[in-house]
């Protein structure tokens, strides 16, 4: 009876925030009576409440070895091996979890973040929709949605999710997370007033505050961005997201530059149990020693970030997948294979590697008046990813796509056509510019055959380079080495080579140097491409008012300028693997 009562107690202790009594207190009871299960688990919680996740593990342990199917002990458990920066070990733990209670909400939105943090997308959505599916009104759970969809570039239907965690509960984190959906789909100012109210629920909320400057740098507003950031960022519990992106933005802002690496630089220099939540950090200060001018440094910074992501990219299976693409999508097979019969001529898909130009190339059409550009979509992969499953057969795609007929390659073309028309009603062009569409030319031109295709590409090197320095998501594993970037870039001129042999003169290809050194011939032949009228708002792009949320947005915010071309060569010293590989291509 004693210790039910001091556990009693202790929970209550806890909960007022006297959280040194209440382990004072379920100590006495598990030296006291051993045994107690509920009181090695509440321990546990408590010392994760004290920010203790070395100690809390051990006291999970201890739960667990008392009771091995105790779904929270292991839920608990996974969230302090994560803090602790065992991120294997976590992701192992929450699986368990799942094992143990697959009804268990807890169980699955651990494993969730788990697989995010590890850079397993798809499964973190998956795992994300069965949480769901167990609790359709829990806003935690909604919020999990929303953010597993946005990290596949599936913005609209993140969108959804987080409105309907918005109607469950108005907090700081509905608001916050469904700001940065809408950020992501160019709804800055929409975005802005949620995050603005979110500030206001709790004043000084640092990510709300983060979400503010990211809606003003979107919008141009640098200096906004800037002075918003500056109120939050000496704090030591300023989170690293808000620093890194002080840094980013005080590298082209010389009277600044030299406190943001102060800062930046006695952040990474403090003890962390997860080096992880220091990657962003990493960059930002390999952006502000390059600007300084310190290459070295500067390089040092970059390859450290890379070394921090989970190392998932495969060589091998990327050839593979490129050899299956390549025998799918023969001129042969080209031939063979129906198309639909959609006259939609609003497609314009601009493709090639990540840091090529793909987003410029976007602005200058999008200032159109008839054209809008709707970032970088996922349909098209996932309308052929469920090719097996529309024509029920049992491969798998790309060699499912033999079976194609003409109401399957239609109904694809009429879904893909419905969402431009959702996401840009009334407009003559809209604009895709997924970079990795480059994989999907075949079946593109086969579902549009009065679609426009632009190849955008840039000197080797450069792209290289910029992919090594930039923190891209978890779908580029390639970026995270030189010999991986080699390796990806041969494979995408392989593919971009077939293409130009099987599409021909229907592939418009656009070289980023041609454009910077003569923009408005440029400029006018890519618009021609797509069939509209030459407009001189096309050349000033740069005054658009559409945010922009790809690493691009410091150059589409300013008229065009070469100091982007040649970056590589100060970097020479140190990427001596990159301009081996890449020789041939030079």
């Amino acid at each position: 009876m004693k210790s039910v009562q001091l556990i009693s107690n202790a929970k209550k202790a806890a909960t007022s925030g006297k959280l040194e009594d209440a382990e004072r207190m379920l100590r006495q009871v598990v030296v006291s009576d051993p045994g107690n299960v509920q009181a090695w688990y509440t321990l546990a919680c408590v010392l994760m409440d004290m920010r203790r996740p070395q100690h809390a593990v051990e006291v999970f342990g201890r739960t667990l070895r008392a009771k091995p199917d105790h779904v929270d002990a292991l839920v608990g458990m996974a969230r302090a091996q994560a803090l602790m920066g065992q991120l294997p070990q976590a992701l192992a733990t929450a699986r368990q979890a799942t094992v143990v209670d697959p009804r268990s909400v807890a169980a699955w939105v651990e494993l969730s973040w788990r697989q995010r943090v590890m850079s397993r997308p798809y499964d973190a959505l998956v795992s994300a929709q069965r949480a769901e599916a167990l609790a359709p009104e829990d806003p935690e759970t909604l919020v999990l949605l929303a953010l597993c969809l946005q990290d596949l570039g599936r913005n609209m239907e993140a969108s959804v999710a987080g409105r309907r965690a918005l109607s469950v509960r108005r907090g700081p984190t509905e608001l916050i997370a469904l700001g940065g959906v809408l950020l992501a789909l160019g709804e800055s100012e929409e975005a802005n007033a949620l995050y603005a109210e979110a500030e206001k629920t709790r004043p000084g909320l640092a990510e709300a505050i983060t979400g503010r400057a990211r809606a003003a740098e979107a919008m141009g507003n640098k200096e906004v961005a800037l002075d918003l950031l500056e109120g939050i960022i000496g704090s030591a519990k300023t989170p690293n997201a808000a620093l890194a992106q002080y840094g980013f933005l005080a590298a082209n802002a010389p009277e600044r530059r030299a406190r943001a690496i102060d800062l930046v630089r006695a952040r990474l220099s403090a003890p962390t149990n997860n080096p992880a939540n220091t990657v962003t950090l990493w960059f930002a200060q390999g952006s502000l020693l390059e600007a300084d001018g310190d290459f070295a440094g500067a390089f040092e910074a970059y390859s450290h970030g890379k070394s921090l992501y989970p190392p998932t990219f495969s060589a091998e299976a990327l050839r593979r997948r490129t050899g299956q693409l390549i025998e799918a999508f023969s001129s042969e097979a080209m031939k063979s294979y129906p198309s639909s019969d959609s006259s939609d001529e609003r497609p314009v898909f601009i493709v090639g590697m990540p840091r090529s130009g793909t987003t410029l190339l976007e602005q200058i059409i999008a200032s159109h008046p008839l054209a809008q550009g709707v970032g970088e979509l996922e349909d098209i992969f996932r309308l052929l990813n469920a090719v097996p499953l529309r024509l029920r057969v049992p491969e798998e795609y790309p060699r499912a796509f033999a079976a194609i007929t003409p109401d399957a390659i239609g109904q694809m073309a009429r879904e893909y056509s419905e969402r431009l028309t959702q996401l840009a009603p009334g407009k003559g062009r809209v604009i895709d510019k997924m970079p990795h569409n480059f994989l999907a030319l075949g079946a593109i031109a086969l579902m549009f055959p009065r679609a426009t295709l632009i190849h955008s590409r840039r000197n080797p090197l450069d792209t290289c380079l910029s992919c090594f320095t930039t923190p891209l998501g978890p779908a580029h594993s390639y970026s995270t080495s030189q010999a991986n970037l080699v390796a990806n870039y041969r494979e995408y001129r392989r593919m971009m080579d077939h293409w130009s042999g099987v599409l021909g003169e229907r592939l418009v290809e656009m070289e980023y140097e041609g454009l910077i050194a003569n923009p408005e011939p440029e400029s006018r032949r890519l618009v021609r491409a797509t069939g509209l009228d030459w407009n001189p708002a096309c050349l000033r792009f740069y005054e658009g008012k559409r945010a922009v949320t790809t690493a691009s947005v410091n150059q589409v915010r300013r008229p065009m300028y070469d100091s982007s071309i040649g970056r590589w060569k100060r970097f020479e010293p140190f990427i001596g693997e990159l301009i081996d590989g890449l020789g041939e291509f030079l």
